[in-house]
């Protein structure tokens, strides 16, 4: 009896204490303004075949040999759940061939995505609140 009294005692205290927490699980409210950078880079290529990327309008530019390491940079109003993107391609019959994408938002990398291989490919996705 004394042992289930220490284990409900124990068991009330830790769910005193989890209720107690400041977890902040709340969404992010309204739109904010961003600063988008996408950075672009390989160690075995000077040229993207091709470069896909969510711009400031929400809409998509499209590139075509595209000289690496290459950046964009941006200003965005985004709310919760929209989303930024970044593809790029390499078109080389190379094993060892990599391309590298990178988005980065008012500084702070988010998201990384490494490609390998003959035509090697990364596309990184990014979506606010994730």
């Amino acid at each position: 009896m004394k042992q289930l009294t220490r284990v409900l005692i124990g068991s009330f205290c830790l769910a005193a204490a989890a209720g107690c927490a400041k977890e902040d699980n709340s969404k992010p409210t309204g739109p904010k303004e961003y600063q988008v950078e996408y950075r672009i880079s390989s160690p075995s290529a000077t040229t993207a075949n091709f470069v896909l990327y969510g711009n400031e309008t929400g809409g998509n530019t499209q590139l075509s040999n595209v000289a690496l390491p290459a950046t964009y940079t941006f200003k965005r109003t985004m709310k919760y759940g929209d989303a930024v993107n970044v593809l790029a391609n390499l078109n080389t019959n190379s094993a060892t061939a990599e391309i590298t994408t990178v988005i980065l938002l008012d500084g702070q990398e988010k998201k990384r995505e490494t490609g390998r291989g003959n035509n090697a490919q990364a596309n990184t996705v990014f979506v606010i609140g994730q």
